[in-house]
């Protein structure tokens, strides 16, 4: 029998710990059915056991029964309570974990690069209701790529409380998360100087983003990437759309990626964009030997406004021929000067 791969391993591995899974939810139902089946046993038999009323004698006073002790008549309505909330809870909507609705990324997908691996990183992330950022990087190569990036959940960290008193209330929404994974490009069998996922730690402590109003949408739901930049360039220079326009036709071209954009997201990119061009204006014109630190940037060809067009001047009369007019720059001052002294 042929040894087994490092794929077939993984796959093995995971049906194995799925078979466990399904074991442990049969013995744990059954657990909780052969503990309704006891309780309701109880509480049949302490019905039974409550004493019935007799009929006093006539002649003699008989010694009435004693009553049991009062813990056991306690436990009766205890016990149906119980039942009560039990069969409360059944009728109810069973509230999602947290940990099972936050589903950690799969870790047997090899990645080409660190870009691809972040795309379906976000992506799979995001339809579980959580965003990841990149906490560190480290191990570089030879060429200076880093090898490894520490990330972890968006709500990671310590609340942050301000303490300032402006006008905006601002305030944190980390709850101190402690997910953790890693993305590392390793070059042994079998990954092939490829790049994986590695879950750290895969346990949430606060709900899932599921886009109901009112909640605080995360600000990597709201990134406008390259594909947004450019459609809001095209779309304010060239159409003249208003900051809504803009917000809402980004929504409509783009679907799901950019359903949460507001419109101070889209203000912020429009700044971003003038703001990286006026840095390439600067960096242009020093390069052309005009100095940094001019009061004014150089426009792009393609952004100048057209020449004017040219427009007839009338020159002047021509002077007689006899008429000679003297060149004020050859003359001298010192005439001038004799002049005033006599």
């Amino acid at each position: 029998m042929a040894p087994l791969k490092g794929p077939q391993i993984h796959i093995q591995q995971r049906e194995q710990q799925q078979q466990a899974q399904q074991a442990q939810q049969q013995a744990q139902a059954q657990a909780q059915a052969y503990a309704q089946a006891q309780a309701q046993a109880q509480a049949q038999a302490q019905a039974q056991a409550q004493p019935q009323p007799q009929p006093q004698p006539q002649p003699q006073p008989q010694p009435q029964p004693q009553p049991q002790p009062q813990p056991q008549y306690q436990q009766i309505p205890t016990t149906l309570q119980q039942q009560q909330q039990q069969q409360q809870q059944q009728q109810q909507p069973q509230r999602p974990n947290f940990q099972m609705a936050l589903l950690p990324p799969p870790q047997d997908r090899l990645y080409p690069t660190f870009e691809a691996l972040q795309a379906d990183l976000k992506a799979f992330t995001r339809s579980q209701g959580y965003a990841i950022v990149t906490l560190s990087s480290l191990n570089r190569d030879i060429e200076g790529r880093y090898r490894r990036y520490n990330l972890c959940c968006a709500k990671g960290g310590k609340n942050y409380t301000s303490h300032s008193k402006g006008l905006r209330a601002g305030r944190s929404t980390k709850t101190g998360c402690p997910m953790r994974m890693k993305a590392v490009q390793e070059k042994a069998w079998p990954y092939g100087d490829k790049w994986h996922v590695i879950v750290q730690c895969a346990e949430h402590n606060h709900e899932p983003f599921t886009g109901e109003p009112g909640v605080v949408v995360p600000a990597q739901f709201r990134k406008i990437e390259q594909d947004g930049m450019r459609w809001l360039m095209i779309m304010h220079r060239e159409a003249q759309l208003s900051l809504r326009q803009l917000t809402i036709g980004l929504r409509i071209s783009f679907g799901e990626k950019y359903q949460y954009v507001k419109k101070s997201d889209v203000r912020n990119m429009l700044a971003k964009i003038k703001r990286d061009e006026d840095r390439k204006a600067a960096a242009a014109a020093a390069a052309q030997g005009l100095p940094a630190n001019l009061p004014y940037t150089l426009l792009p060809p393609s952004h100048q406004p057209p020449p004017p067009p040219p427009q007839h001047v009338e020159q002047m009369p021509p002077l007689p021929e006899g008429l000679q007019v003297p060149d004020p720059d050859l003359e001298s001052d010192d005439d001038d000067d004799d002049d005033d002294d006599e």
